[in-house]
């Protein structure tokens, strides 16, 4: 090996060591050079999006399926700031990103040149880093040799263990500087350790007695516990526990759902009959991975008292109403499973636990007539295989899928907490290329309402150029339903153009005769023409790329979206009344 390798080199080796294969960005003059050394990098393949935007949400949903953090390559101002609200949205949820940033000569940022992508004379050409301060982790300018592969190395440890974006700017005359190679022999630190052994032990050993002293204990693994790379553990614990488990709205299908001690996504009173009570009457509760915001707790309607509550989160735990600092959930949660499976009969398991499984309710058994939400989300549930990957817009269809009952090993991506419309178009692409250099078995299939995919409909152009052949179901129910349901139902602000044709968007977008790739459309308006399409096997095999159009109602909502609604005007009032 050469004692020296480029800095671009050793950037994107350092990338490469997490496991990524893929890199996504749209490229600049800024940032050309630098993409040239990523092309040298024989582990690493370049995707190449329609823009920058969609690009941080195929980042963001290939960090969700991958399990480590993404890459987006964005060039100065222009590229990196239309990037920001999807940099932002894997802030809010925690899906990691390495924001690679290609920026000015050093002595052009010196010199303050009236350079293309400024903003006036003088300008201080560092002034957008200043702008992604709230939305990282860490972040480094590349402007000393003596200290670049050190900082390379900070950041990118610090956005594995945060499973928040962190950014690297590069300058454009740095990308070829040599860089001592034999740094690479040395891997990264990215294994998350609490510093504290002292509050860890007694959080292990807290939690742990009263998991042995409880008679109706229950665990609700919330999302935290996915981005957190607890996903296996938080398995292993209900397996060996056998103890009633429970996903919430951002975390649904992190349990197997056909399984006897499932008993469904809770939030608050946004929650099917029996599960809130379910899990509320428990005498611990073991809430792993929390993300406490509105639309994750039915509108801050959660009853757990905390002398009934563990908390084993990201930044902190909680034990009794015990607040434990800087106590990471993962290493806390790797010791209880690894002490409860030596010996589960020390902890008084299996526990007799009377209560009974709450069973999920058929909302509606239509055979025929139109289409509608309390039919369709449950429907397209019994239509998924196992290991399938789902992606719920924000919309609808985040709403309804809560509804249905997943298959075995089903993972789901949605944006409930950030809820930034149009982000799964982009996020399937990202999904897709992790479930194809995970080998996953298993469909991709998105869910989008008619509104978010006009935001964002051309990175579909991206699935069908690089060959991927999601199940595309778009919601057809005339412009934006969830925010008729918020406000202003029959408001011209809530309209869209009625006048796209889905049923040739995959061909206008490259999937057509001459091209020589294979697509197929479906329009469906009843619920005998949606059975057709479900029941064919053809459509099943998702062999080429699927459009199924459904058509419902403007005015239809599914009930958690109008219950929700229903609790935060209720909140709002409330609080006016308080003021």
């Amino acid at each position: 090996m050469a004692s020296t390798i480029s800095m671009g080199q050793y950037l994107f080796k350092r990338v490469a060591e997490l496991g990524i294969e893929h890199v996504f960005g749209v490229p600049g003059d800024f940032n050309l050079t630098l993409l040239d050394e990523l092309f040298k990098v024989r582990e690493l393949s370049w995707l190449g999006v329609c823009n920058e935007l969609n690009g941080a949400y195929a980042a963001d949903g290939y960090a969700r399926i991958k399990g480590v953090p993404s890459v987006l390559v964005t060039t100065y101002a222009v590229g990196e700031l239309s990037a920001m609200n999807g940099v932002a949205g894997a802030y809010a949820e925690h899906a990691g990103m390495i924001h690679i940033v290609g920026m000015p000569a050093r002595a052009v940022q010196k010199a303050r040149l009236l350079l293309h992508h400024t903003m006036e004379p003088n300008m201080d050409q560092t002034i957008y880093v200043g702008m992604a301060e709230p939305i990282r982790k860490a972040h480094t300018i590349l402007l000393d040799e003596k200290t670049m592969a050190q900082e390379i190395d900070r950041v990118i440890e610090a956005g594995v263990k945060s499973r928040l974006p962190v950014y690297i700017y590069v300058p454009m005359d740095i990308v070829g500087i040599p860089l001592d190679a034999s740094r690479l022999d040395t891997p990264l630190s990215t294994k998350v350790a609490n510093m504290d052994s002292q509050q860890e032990d007694e959080v292990v050993k807290s939690t742990l007695e009263l998991i042995k002293k409880s008679s109706t204990p229950a665990i609700l693994a919330d999302v935290l516990t996915i981005r957190h790379g607890g996903l296996d553990l938080a398995r292993r614990l209900a397996a060996v526990t056998q103890f009633p488990n429970y996903a919430t709205p951002l975390s649904k299908g992190i349990f197997d759902e056909t399984s006897s001690t499932y008993n469904g996504v809770y939030n608050g009173s946004v929650s099917f009959p029996g599960c809130a009570e379910s899990l509320e009457s428990s005498d611990l509760v073991l809430n792993i991975g929390f993300l406490l915001s509105d639309s994750n707790t039915g509108g801050f309607t959660r009853n757990i008292p905390d002398d009934k509550l563990v908390l084993l989160g990201h930044s902190y735990c909680q034990v009794h109403g015990k607040t434990f600092e800087d106590v990471h959930l993962l290493p806390v949660l790797k010791r209880i499973v690894e002490e409860i499976e030596k010996d589960p009969k020390q902890y008084g398991l299996p526990k007799s636990d009377s209560r009974a499984k709450v069973e999920t309710p058929l909302l509606n058994n239509s055979t025929s007539g139109p289409i509608t939400q309390s039919f369709v989300w449950q429907r397209i549930g019994r239509f998924l295989q196992p290991n399938d990957i789902v992606l719920a817009e924000s919309g609808t269809a985040q709403f309804g899928m809560s509804d249905a009952t997943f298959p075995a090993n089903t993972s789901m991506i949605t944006q409930t907490f950030w809820s930034s419309i149009g982000y799964t178009v982009g996020a399937c692409l990202g999904a897709c290329v992790a479930a194809k250099e995970l080998k996953r078995p298993g469909r991709v299939i998105l869910l989008v309402g008619d509104g978010s995919l006009q935001m964002t409909v051309q990175e579909i152009s991206s699935y069908i150029r690089f060959g991927f052949k999601p199940i595309i179901f778009v919601i057809n129910n005339d412009g934006y339903s969830i925010e008729r349901a918020i406000h202003g139902e029959k408001q011209g602000y809530n309209d869209i153009s009625m006048l796209w044709d889905h049923q040739k968007m995959l061909e206008f977008l490259g999937a057509r005769k001459e091209t020589g790739i294979e697509s197929r459309s479906f329009a469906c308006k009843t619920v005998e023409e949606l059975e057709k399409v479900l029941t064919d096997s053809e459509f099943s095999s998702a062999n080429c790329i699927q459009v199924c159009e459904i058509f419902m109602d403007a005015l239809d909502y599914p009930w958690r979206l109008s219950t929700q609604i229903a609790i935060s005007r209720k909140n709002m009032a409330q609080a006016m009344k308080g003021n």
